[in-house]
């Protein structure tokens, strides 16, 4: 997931056919029209991929809405069950560490892990969805 040509990932194909009639709704094509000029070098989606009005390297142009920071995450929480809380959270991002680069946004949640949040805060009687300090809508790769 990228917001901008720095934010692609390095081994991610860009495309610069201008008379492709998928060039609208392509999201290696956008990506290629976002390289700064000072970018010298990109992996290419060569003309071979297209076959008539189709091209296999397409790529619907999607967004996601990311987010992070938890300071007001708990603040319905009942004291009984912040801990289990906290600690399911951690466990399921894998550890302390990474629920802190959540917290912090060096890590963003995707949707559907701000789905399951929200609904393991439901199974503890918590309707209101969660809300999180930050969000960046980002291109979805």
């Amino acid at each position: 997931m990228f917001t901008d040509f720095s934010d692609m990932p390095k081994d991610w194909a860009v495309c610069f056919m201008h008379d492709c009639i998928l060039k609208e709704q392509c999201l290696r094509y956008y990506a290629g029209e976002t390289a700064p000029l000072d970018q010298h070098a990109a992996l290419v989606v060569l003309p071979s991929a297209r076959n008539g009005n189709s091209c296999k390297e397409f790529h619907t142009m999607k967004t996601e809405r990311m987010a992070w920071g938890f300071s007001h995450l708990f603040d319905d929480v009942k004291h009984c069950d912040y801990r289990p809380l906290r600690s399911t959270l951690e466990n399921y991002f894998g550890s302390r560490f990474i629920y802190y680069r959540y917290h912090r946004g060096t890590k963003k949640l995707e949707e559907v892990e701000q789905h399951w949040v929200d609904e393991l805060f439901q199974r503890y009687g918590y309707t209101t969805p969660r809300v999180y300090d930050h969000y960046q809508m980002v291109w979805k790769c």
